[in-house]
C-alpha cells in the first residue's frame, strides 16, 4: 500500500451537524487508539468543520503534549450545548428580528468557547491548522493559517475561541466578530461557509506548501503568498498530481455535515421575494459549494496505481427534518445521532481503509 507523506482532514460547516463528522472522528479514535491531532497533519475546517478543528488541538492543561478534547467529547460539545451555541434572541421584537435581523445571540456561543478553548492560541496547535473566514469591510476571505502564526505572530497569531466564533458568524444567524490586528486595523469576519463551505481545495494547496517547505518535497509544488490574502487567479491545474504515475504526497479525509435532498419546489419559489430566499439560497449555496470542490478533488487527489485512496469523502444523506443547521430540539439531536450510527455502520469498509492508510 502507497503511505502519502502528508495526511489531511477537512470538515465542512453545517451548524448543530457538526454532530456527524465528530461521530466519524470517534470511531477513527476507537479504531487507531490515539487522538486526530496525533494522526494528521494538517487540519481544515470551515464554520461549524471550524469549531472542531480548533477543539482537537486544544493542549491538555496537565499532560504535555496531548490534546484536551477528543472527537467523541468534541460531540457531546454540540449534543449537551446546542441549546447555548444557539440561543434564541428574547425580547418582544424576537420574531421581527429572526425576519429582518440575526436570529441568535452570541454571548451564548462564546462562553462556551471561552470554556471549552481557554487561552489556546494558533501558534500552539499539535497539527498545522487552517481555518476559514471572511472579512466583510476588506472584501476578501481571511485564511487562519497556523504555519503563518508561527512566521509572523504579531500579524497572524490569535486565540482559537476568537478563531472559532470568527469562522462561525452565519449570516443571518450570528453578528459578524470584530478583531484587532496590525496598526490600528481590525478584522470584521463572517463564516467562512460564504465562499468554501468545504475548505478541501484550500487545505489541498495549503497542503503543497508544507510539502514545498520539507527537504524531500517535489521542487515543482506551487507556492503559496505568505501574507493573508486572497489567492487570486488560482491555477487548479499547478496542484494536480502527475496523471503518468498516479503517486501524490497528500492523503485527504473529507467530512461534511450531511447531504439534504429537501426539494425547493417551482410551485413555491417562482413567487419568492427577498425575504423568502434569504435562507433557502444559504442552504443552497453552501451544499452546492462542498458538491463542487468534492467534484473537484476526486480529479486533483485520484487514486494510486495500487488503487489506495487519496481522496476519500464522507457526507451522509440526512432527512429532511434533520436539516435545519440551528435545530437543537431534543428530536433533532436524536435523529443526528442516528444519522452518524448509520454512516458509521454504512461506511464500515471505507472507514477501515481510511485507518490502514493513517496506521
Amino acid at each position: 500500500m502507497h503511505k502519502p507523506k502528508l495526511k489531511v482532514l477537512t470538515i465542512d460547516g453545517g451548524g448543530i451537524r457538526g454532530i456527524l463528522p465528530c461521530a466519524i472522528l470517534a470511531e477513527l479514535e476507537r479504531r487507531l487508539g490515539k487522538p486526530v491531532a496525533e494522526t494528521f497533519d494538517l487540519i481544515a475546517g470551515t464554520s461549524t468543520g471550524g469549531i472542531i478543528a480548533c477543539g482537537l488541538n486544544v493542549p491538555h492543561p496537565t499532560t504535555a503534549g496531548k490534546p484536551k478534547f477528543s472527537a467523541a467529547q468534541l460531540g457531546e460539545l454540540y449534543e449537551k450545548n446546542g441549546a447555548d451555541i444557539f440561543k434564541k434572541r428574547g425580547g418582544i421584537f424576537s420574531g421581527v428580528t429572526k425576519l429582518f435581523g440575526k436570529s441568535f445571540a452570541h454571548d451564548g456561543l462564546e462562553t462556551l468557547l471561552r470554556d471549552y478553548f481557554g487561552d489556546a492560541q494558533l501558534n500552539q496547535t499539535f497539527t498545522e491548522l487552517l481555518v476559514t473566514s471572511y472579512d466583510i469591510e476588506h472584501r476578501k476571505p481571511f485564511y487562519f493559517l497556523s504555519r503563518l502564526a508561527k512566521q509572523n505572530p504579531q500579524a497572524e497569531n490569535f486565540p482559537l475561541l476568537d478563531i472559532a466564533r470568527s469562522t462561525s458568524a452565519a449570516p443571518t444567524y450570528f453578528e459578524p466578530n470584530a478583531l484587532p490586528w496590525v496598526n490600528g486595523d481590525k478584522l470584521t469576519l463572517v463564516d467562512g461557509g460564504v465562499f468554501a463551505n468545504n475548505p478541501s481545495m484550500l487545505a489541498y494547496a495549503e497542503a503543497t506548501e508544507m510539502l514545498r517547505a520539507k527537504p524531500s518535497a517535489v521542487a515543482a509544488a506551487t507556492t503559496l503568498p505568505e501574507q493573508n490574502n486572497v489567492v487570486d487567479d488560482l491555477d487548479l491545474e499547478a496542484f494536480v498530481p502527475t496523471v503518468s504515475t498516479g503517486a501524490s504526497d497528500i492523503f485527504m479525509l473529507s467530512l461534511g455535515t450531511g447531504r439534504v435532498v429537501r426539494p425547493y419546489r417551482y410551485e413555491s419559489a417562482k413567487s419568492w421575494g427577498m425575504a423568502q430566499w434569504i435562507r433557502p439560497i444559504i442552504d443552497i449555496l453552501m451544499q452546492g459549494v462542498s458538491e463542487s470542490v468534492d467534484y473537484q478533488m476526486n480529479y486533483v487527489l485520484p487514486p494510486h496505481a495500487d488503487g489506495t485512496k487519496h481522496y476519500v469523502r464522507i457526507n451522509p444523506v440526512i432527512p429532511e427534518e434533520c436539516s435545519e443547521m440551528s435545530d437543537v430540539s431534543e428530536k433533532n439531536i436524536q435523529g443526528l445521532q442516528a444519522v452518524a450510527r448509520q454512516a458509521v455502520e454504512e461506511n464500515e469498509a471505507l472507514i477501515e481503509e481510511v485507518c490502514r492508510v493513517l496506521a
